[in-house]
């Protein structure tokens, strides 16, 4: 499984998350404390919401190991933004390592990334491509099960770029039991973990997952920190050794708006 990372707060650099921390995300990339596998080295991807206003965040990706990457540590110097996503990964055994499998995924204003996994993903992509619309279909450039599953969301929401929260709570919602249905149907009982994060820049939600209750999803932390303007990270684990961190329990979604204190929230699709 991968490790991932998402800020909200005054407009900052990458480069203090990515890189200077002592768990910074290049660290994991290596040396993961929380995970079985340590190595996260299929490649990485950034994405952020610019400080200027334009609505359409940026992203870039690339197949080489984060911790090897020159570019990544100069754009994460340089880079200031109120909100930025960034993922490395450790690929699903059978999945290419492609830019085109490389996180965050990017579709008008919104972002998406995921870990974890749909397991027997093969077994149903077929029913899950079949129920897309024209439009979620053509968006797909690679085979991951997390492109597949942003695809659904964006059906969803009717591909829309800023609905309610309501109306995306409801797509989460209904991405979850729709592919709780499709696997059913296909005969599959594997274990799938949905740990996910997404933002249009203005609506952030964050999931701790496992589509079978008894089933314990990927680990997902939180720092909040008060001042004149509040912050806040979320993360895989702790990027640093302070005691401030929360971890976030099992089936639990956390909801971020714009301007307002984070929600966390039981979830039950």
């Amino acid at each position: 499984m991968c490790r991932f990372l998402a800020y909200h707060g005054p407009a900052t650099s990458m480069e203090n998350a990515l890189l200077e921390s002592s768990y910074s995300l290049v660290e994991q990339s290596k040396h993961a404390r929380m995970r079985y596998e340590p190595i996260n080295g299929d490649g990485f991807g950034v994405g952020w919401f610019p400080s200027h206003h334009d609505p359409v965040p940026g992203t870039f990706v690339s197949i080489e190991p984060a911790w090897s990457n020159r570019n990544l540590k100069e754009l994460a110097a340089k880079i200031t933004s109120r909100h930025f996503f960034a993922h490395i990964r450790d690929a699903t055994p059978g999945m290419p390592v492609s830019q085109a499998n490389c996180h965050p995924f990017k579709y008008g204003q919104w972002l998406w990334m995921h870990n974890g996994f749909l397991g027997e993903f093969s077994h149903y992509r077929r029913q899950i491509l079949a129920s897309l619309s024209d439009e979620s279909f053509q968006f797909i450039q690679g085979n991951t099960d997390t492109e597949h599953l942003f695809a659904m969301f964006l059906d969803a929401i009717n591909h829309q770029s800023s609905p309610d929260r309501n109306t995306v709570i409801a797509a989460l919602s209904n991405i979850i039991n729709q592919l709780q249905t499709i696997q059913r149907e296909s005969g599959s009982k594997a274990e799938s973990h949905l740990n996910f994060a997404f933002s249009n820049g203005k609506i952030s939600l964050y999931t701790r997952y496992a589509l079978n209750v008894e089933d314990v999803p990927p680990t997902l932390y939180y720092q909040l920190s008060e001042g004149d303007e509040e912050s806040l990270l979320v993360a895989s684990e702790p990027l640093t050794t302070e005691t401030d961190w929360q971890e976030v329990e099992s089936h639990r979604i956390l909801l971020k708006e714009e301007g307002s204190p984070l929600e966390i929230m039981v979830f039950e699709p």
